[in-house]
């Protein structure tokens, strides 16, 4: 029974990822309607908050001032992730957002080590060298290198935030034993608040009709709330490892879903690019297993 509920738990999650990667080209079609970055920001986390909110309104009650303040902390970062994820998206194309979006995994283990002394060995060394080649080689134009291009900039920018989430929301999870759900839903309304104020500060907000509204639903109630709701569920039955290496897929359904949705031209670059992202990905995360095969010998 428990095998089962791994990999329904499991199964379930790579079905967010294709959804996640797909989101990808879809923020892109909300952005050529007109959207602004914080206002596509406002309209998911809203719907998340909605939805997330009624699956979990019996224990709403239960958010005290301690998980509210660390809920926070760790919402700031949720949001600056989702925000330079999204501004990138504007000026960059959306299969090389989704695959320096993946980098936030590669920088994990360094910020552990910065702020809890945890030790980084060889492999995350040479997975971050290989990451970052490849993110070089997405930015690289065969013409002319005139530099990395702003939304590349803005999505790494994005990948350093969501590690950063990622090891704050981790640590303040272990060490207070929070709830997860509650936890997530104190993250996702610290998001939405500071969505909605920057959006009547800086975005100019477009005619609101039944024809350009599907894509903010769709990231609301698919990329957000459910996917959310089926992260926690993995992390909670599954093992950290697996949940990361099924998540990293995320960057190659973007481009996939970037080439049908949109029919963007993936250059060799993007592929390779990609390539050796997904490699240093892999090399950090499937390093617990070589290590404990190599203790087994």
């Amino acid at each position: 029974m428990a095998n089962k509920k791994v990999l329904f738990a499991e199964l379930s999650l790579v079905g967010v990822t294709v959804i996640w990667g797909l989101g990808f080209p879809i923020t892109k079609i909300a952005v050529n309607m007109g959207y602004g970055a914080t206002t596509i920001m406002a309209a998911r986390f809203v719907i998340a908050s909605i939805l997330l909110s009624i699956v979990y309104y019996k224990k709403l009650k239960n958010i005290d001032k301690q998980i509210l303040k660390f809920g926070i902390i760790t919402g700031v970062f949720l949001f600056l992730g989702f925000y330079f994820q999204t501004l990138g998206n504007v000026y960059t194309t959306p299969s090389k957002n989704g695959f320096i979006t993946q980098l936030n995994i590669v920088f994990v283990p360094f910020l552990y080590f910065l702020f809890f002394r945890k030790k980084v060995d060889m492999y995350n060394i040479i997975s971050v060298v290989i990451a970052v080649i490849g993110m070089f080689l997405l930015s690289f134009n065969r013409g002319e290198f005139t530099g990395i291009n702003i939304g590349d900039f803005y999505t790494f920018i994005c990948a350093i935030m969501v590690a950063f989430h990622v090891v704050t929301a981790s640590y303040y999870q272990k060490k207070y034993n929070f709830d997860p759900a509650l936890f997530v839903i104190v993250n996702i309304y610290t998001s939405m608040v500071i969505s909605v104020v920057l959006m009547f500060f800086f975005d100019t907000i477009p005619e609101i009709t039944v024809s350009n509204l599907w894509p903010l639903l769709i990231l609301g109630v698919f990329n957000t709330a459910l996917g959310f709701l089926v992260q926690s569920y993995a992390l909670k039955i599954s093992l950290p490892t697996r949940i990361s290496l099924i998540v990293a897929l995320e960057g190659v359904f973007a481009a996939i879903g970037s080439v049908l949705i949109i029919g963007e031209i993936l250059t060799i670059e993007i592929v390779v690019g990609g390539f050796l992202i997904i490699s240093g990905i892999l090399i950090t995360e499937l390093k617990p297993f070589q290590n404990k095969e190599l203790k087994k010998l």
